[in-house]
């Protein structure tokens, strides 16, 4: 009987116990967030992963009723802003809204990667995608991209081409391009947006994607004809420019995407609270509208949906750079 009594009491106190642990775990993320957010870019002010990280953050300091700070940290191929957000206090205060480039592609041009994104972040949604643009110098004899195959083919490396950088999407879509269509062109990589456009302006590259933000003042100027789009679908701007992935191969069907993650052992709840929120501001007219200006479509989905694209994309350009021996040299 004492046995039976004893054994009863300690399974009270273990339920006791367990409920005290769960409404602790509970208050404490009721009571989240607790201090100021920061929005970690590592980007430069003023491209599309800072402004609409920047737009996203206003909304939400009003939702959260905490400030929430946009905080650059550009360098390295993004790895330096992305890996500090990565070892940041996995509490739902330091966020990382970052790119395809940042996110997947540059840690991994690393040996190791400086991060594993589908093991190092847990995902928040998706913020934005669209389609970028294949341009050329419109004094080239060149309207379509089989023309410019046909031109690069005819005059092998005498074409050169501008990126952001090595391991930024537009440097490895358009090595992915070259590898798919047999050419051969002369790599340049800038530091930024203004340097990049001013090398087209210039005539120091005569090939570009470029983010379609960006293209309209090189068109406007007659610096730049637009000859095909690259992304998983055409841009409403365009409709009449096929994609490359239309007209020359279906593998370069590759947009550039947006999205806001967490360190990894960012609390569940955290999490869906986060997602819930920016779904919610995505779907503002003003974030519809200010992605339609620069001809990308505000994409929110699931945590888990996320995850599972994050895990995808890390495999695909994974393996586009270690077949295309995409490396920083």
């Amino acid at each position: 009987m004492g046995m039976a009594c004893n054994t009863l009491t300690r399974r009270l106190l273990m339920s006791v116990g367990l409920a005290f642990l769960a409404n602790g775990s509970a208050s404490a993320q009721s009571g989240y967030p607790s201090r100021n957010l920061t929005i970690i870019v590592a980007v430069a002010p003023g491209s599309p992963t800072d402004v609409f990280a920047r737009l996203i953050a206003g909304e939400l300091q009003t939702r959260l009723g905490k400030p929430v700070v946009v905080e650059n940290r550009p360098g390295g191929g993004q790895v330096i802003g992305a890996g500090a957000a990565a070892r940041a206090e996995p509490d739902g205060h330091t966020l990382f809204h970052g790119n395809v480039s940042g996110l997947i592609i540059s840690p991994q041009l690393r040996e190791p990667p400086t991060y594993t994104t589908p093991k190092d972040f847990r995902a928040i949604t998706a913020t934005f995608s669209g389609p970028q643009a294949l341009i050329v110098d419109p004094s080239l004899p060149i309207k379509d991209a089989k023309e410019l195959i046909a031109y690069a083919k005819a005059n092998p490396g005498k074409l050169n081409y501008g990126s952001y950088g090595i391991g930024s999407l537009n440097h490895v879509t358009t090595e992915l391009f070259k590898g798919i269509a047999g050419i051969d062109m002369v790599h340049i990589p800038y530091g930024g947006g203004s340097t990049l456009t001013t090398a087209m302006l210039t005539g120091d590259v005569q090939v570009m994607i470029l983010d379609l933000g960006n293209v309209g003042p090189l068109v406007e100027a007659g610096k730049a004809r637009i000859i095909a789009q690259v992304g998983d679908r055409r841009s409403t701007q365009f409709p009449d420019i096929p994609l490359l992935s239309e007209t020359v191969d279906p593998a370069l069907a590759a947009d550039l995407w947006l999205g806001m993650v967490a360190p990894a052992a960012t609390p569940p709840a955290v999490l869906s609270r986060l997602n819930k929120e920016i779904t919610e501001i995505l779907n503002l007219p003003l974030l519809k509208s200010r992605g339609e200006a620069a001809s990308m479509s505000p994409v929110p989905m699931s945590t888990q949906d996320f995850d599972q694209k994050l895990a995808k994309e890390w495999e695909r350009w994974g393996k586009v750079l270690k077949e295309h021996d995409i490396k920083l040299r």
